[in-house]
């Protein structure tokens, strides 16, 4: 009867896969890299400031009241509710 191989990928879980892979990264490099731009590059550092606006936070409001975005939840609410269900919570109106 003939061994067979086993190769690292059946036998080792992503999270090991990936801490070794995260073991090959030069993180101090990568650090320096990252706080070089933080400190030179004009577009990260808009970046940055946008990313800690009062905007952010709101952006998942906005989308809501998006007509797209009513007719996609209301779509996929009607194919997971069931059918017998008598409450209409697909509504496409739903907020306004």
């Amino acid at each position: 009867m003939e061994e067979r191989y086993i190769s690292d990928t059946e036998t080792r879980s992503l999270r090991d896969n990936l801490h070794d892979f995260m073991e090959l990264v030069p993180k101090n490099e990568v650090f320096e890299i990252a706080l070089d731009y933080v400190a030179n590059d004009p577009e990260v550092k808009k970046f940055l400031v946008y990313i800690q606006s009062e905007e952010i936070p709101m952006i998942p409001k906005i989308v809501e009241y998006l007509k797209e975005y009513k007719y996609v939840s209301a779509f996929i609410c009607m194919l997971l509710k069931p059918q017998s269900d008598s409450e209409n919570i697909c509504s496409v109106s739903k907020h306004g």
